[in-house]
């Protein structure tokens, strides 16, 4: 049977009475530091599961021993608790910025110690049994690489039959159906029914436009699972994270020997994806010279692998995603004009949380049977004060926010009915319940945009100068602007605030005040 290890480590001993007698009874096996010097020298040794470290100590702080440890890789992976009895914002995001997982201030409360170890011990171990797993799949690819080796002639075949081979079998498919959405608001029943009508139209490729956290590869999947392109694979792409020296071979394939470390013959994505979904994440991200390949295979869909003299034919539908301002990236010349006719046969714009003000209860009821259930515990109430204070906040990370605060308020709460206090907003809550009801209940936008022409690509420019002179106007009478007032001030989403306030800056015309969420513009 597992023991977990918990490192304890305060300079008071006192302190670490108190900690050994609240825990001595867990079933936890716990060792002990009295100074950040000794905690290195215990862990060097041998590696606890969970450390839970003091911040003040003589000698290295709490934070410093954090620092060492997140940078030496055989400890990087070890969580950490800070406890301090420092309940200020800036101690708790430096301990975060350290490397620390959770923040619990002094003077330590048993019941929830022992909820947040045991919370984030359960994470650990699960991480622990992901690395496994993929350490024994590495294995078995290794092998499964030698044996494509000594058979070279049956390779391709037997590469593109393993791929339609590990397709979602149909019980997954249905988890990605139109019943994955929660929701009830005419944005997301609008949003429903573009789906059913792209799933019918499996020809089509698709632009999926949003927000950071509004779903998009959900979206893709359910227009993917729900049509009949359903049997074949559905294979995403994060285009931001492919290097560029290996985009090509990563999306045509290459032959064996086609560079230096092709020791095999290789598939690239539209191969795989042949017959089914390619989902194409992030894709205003794509280097232009890349752009230019892509859109070569859309037109003839034909595909060349890198070193190859045949080509191939491919029957692949492109979704692709962004929460870029990808108009913009057009009349900048970082995206191609040609290529983004291409992918927007159909257009489809997913709505921010703060547009769906009345599926925000339903969501927040969702996520804590989801959660409650993954954690093992008792589904749990939620008052009506909460579901008032969600209903007031914006939630720019949208659905995704939402979910990590649900899952933050579930540990807090410690089994008692999720209140106010155990929400934690990363931002204020700036807008009135109404305000984001009125919001809501405006129509939405028909987002359907047949071969779209070039006037229409023009207007950007004409609004892109009212909107900064709005924003300077905005700047001059209030002194200073971020973007969550921008969006309200010019009507505008997330990504298009953002581009607005960014291009002023490089322009000169605004100061940047802060850092990420924090961040604000001056004159």
């Amino acid at each position: 049977m597992f023991v977990p290890t918990v490192l304890l480590v305060d300079d008071k001993p006192q302190n670490l009475d108190v900690l050994v007698e609240y825990l001595g009874d867990s079933g936890i096996q716990l060792t002990v530091a009295t100074s950040g010097e000794d905690a290195l020298a215990v862990v060097s040794e041998q590696a606890p599961d969970l450390i839970l470290l003091d911040v003040m100590m003589p000698g290295l702080n709490g934070f410093e021993v954090c620092q060492r440890l997140k940078a030496n890789a055989s400890t990087t992976h070890i969580p950490v608790i800070f406890m301090s009895a420092l309940s200020d914002t800036d101690s708790k995001l430096q301990g975060f910025t350290a490397g620390g997982i959770d923040f619990i201030t002094k003077p330590l409360q048993r019941d929830e110690t022992l909820a947040r170890i045991n919370a984030h011990l359960t994470i650990s171990r699960q991480q622990q049994e992901l690395r496994e797993s993929y350490a024994q799949l590495e294995v078995l690819n290794e092998e499964l690489a030698a044996q494509v080796a000594r058979r070279e002639a049956a390779e391709q075949a037997k590469s593109l039959a393993d791929e339609t081979l590990s397709a979602l079998t149909q019980q997954e498919a249905e988890r990605w159906g139109l019943d994955a959405f929660v929701g009830q608001s005419r944005a997301i029943r609008s949003l429903l029914d573009e789906v059913r009508s792209l799933q019918s139209a499996a020809q089509t490729n698709v632009l999926v436009l949003g927000e950071s956290g509004t779903g998009k590869e959900l979206v893709s999947r359910a227009i993917h699972y729900g049509s009949q392109r359903r049997a074949k694979p559905f294979i995403a792409v994060n285009c931001s994270a492919i290097p560029n020296e290996l985009a090509d071979a990563e999306f045509f394939g290459h032959t064996k020997g086609a560079y230096t470390g092709a020791v095999n013959e290789r598939s690239g994505y539209f191969e795989r994806a042949d017959g089914g979904t390619l989902f194409l994440d992030e894709i205003g991200d794509m280097p232009l010279t890349l752009q230019a390949k892509l859109l070569r295979v859309l037109e003839d869909g034909v595909v060349t692998p890198i070193g190859g003299r045949k080509s191939r034919q491919v029957n692949v539908r492109v979704v692709a995603a962004t929460n870029a301002d990808i108009r913009a990236k057009v009349q900048e010349k970082q995206f191609r004009q040609d290529l983004f006719f291409r992918l927007a046969g159909y257009q489809l714009a997913l709505p921010p949380l703060r547009m769906r003000a009345g599926d925000v209860a339903l969501l927040a009821e969702h996520f804590i049977s989801v959660l409650s259930q993954q954690m093992g515990r008792e589904r749990i109430d939620i008052t009506t004060a909460a579901k008032h204070a969600l209903g007031r906040y914006h939630f720019p990370g949208n659905v995704r926010e939402l979910k990590n605060m649900i899952e933050y308020a579930l540990i807090s709460s410690r089994g008692m009915p999720i209140d106010v206090h155990h929400l934690h907003f990363l931002e204020p809550t700036i807008q009135s319940a109404t305000a984001i009801h009125s919001a809501a209940d405006l129509p939405q936008k028909n987002v359907i945009e047949n071969d779209l022409d070039i006037p229409e690509l023009s207007s950007p420019i004409q609004r892109s100068g009212r909107d900064e002179e709005q924003v300077m106007a905005y700047v001059e009478q209030h002194g200073r602007i971020d973007n969550t007032s921008a969006q309200a001030l010019l009507n505008v989403d997330h990504a298009r605030a953002s581009y607005l306030l960014k291009k002023l800056f490089k322009e000169g015309r605004l100061k940047k005040q802060g850092e990420r969420r924090w961040t604000y513009y001056t004159l």
